[in-house]
This record gives structure tokens, C-alpha cells and sequence, in this order.
């Protein structure tokens, strides 16, 4: 028996067909599941206005400055300094225990 071989030309043919028809399918898919998009409310949306509040500034500049001779000694002045005293650590002493032959699991 002779088979025929198909030519070239309709073997391109045939996957380019293949081709087109799965490119068209699944972008008529990905247009269904086109996911609309999400409403802002108009609060959000709204630009910032960059505006100073000059009551909070004026009470920030009226509030009370204290000079180093006006604090307590017993008041330090940075938060990060180490209040912490260290505490000992109990040492342990290693005990030495005879051990039995018969306890052990050694046989002689």
C-alpha cells in the first residue's frame, strides 16, 4: 500500500485554521468575563487639599517649653535612656552521680 502524503501547504493551512478559530474563541470568552470596573465614591476621589489647620498650629506654639534648670533632677529628659537594672543569674553547680553497671543496661 502507497499513502498519500498531504502536502505541505495544506498542513499549514490546517493548523493556521486551527489557529484563528481557537484566537477568536477564547477572545469572545475573555469579552464576557470582562470584570466592569469598581465605582469610587466621590468622597475619595476628591484631591487633597494641602491647607495648614492654624488652630492646631497656634496651640502647638502657645503649649509651655521647659528649659533643662526648670525639670526635676530625679526627670531625665530622654525616653530612650535604660531604666532596667540587670539581675543575677543563679549559677548551677554540676553533680557527679555513680552510675550502676545494672542500672545502665551494661552487662559484663
Amino acid at each position: 500500500m502507497n499513502k498519500q502524503k498531504i502536502p505541505g501547504l495544506i498542513s499549514v493551512l490546517i493548523l493556521t485554521l486551527i489557529t484563528i478559530v481557537m484566537w477568536v474563541s477564547l477572545d469572545v470568552i475573555r469579552a464576557f468575563k470582562k470584570v466592569t470596573p469598581s465605582v469610587v465614591p466621590s468622597e475619595i476621589s476628591q484631591p487633597i487639599i494641602p491647607s495648614l489647620d492654624q488652630i492646631s498650629i497656634s496651640q502647638i506654639e502657645s503649649r509651655i517649653f521647659l528649659d533643662d534648670s526648670l525639670i526635676p533632677s530625679g526627670i531625665t529628659n530622654s525616653p530612650l535612656t535604660p531604666t532596667i537594672t540587670p539581675t543575677p543569674v543563679p549559677t548551677i553547680e554540676p553533680t557527679i552521680q555513680p552510675v550502676n553497671a545494672s542500672d545502665s543496661g551494661i552487662t559484663q
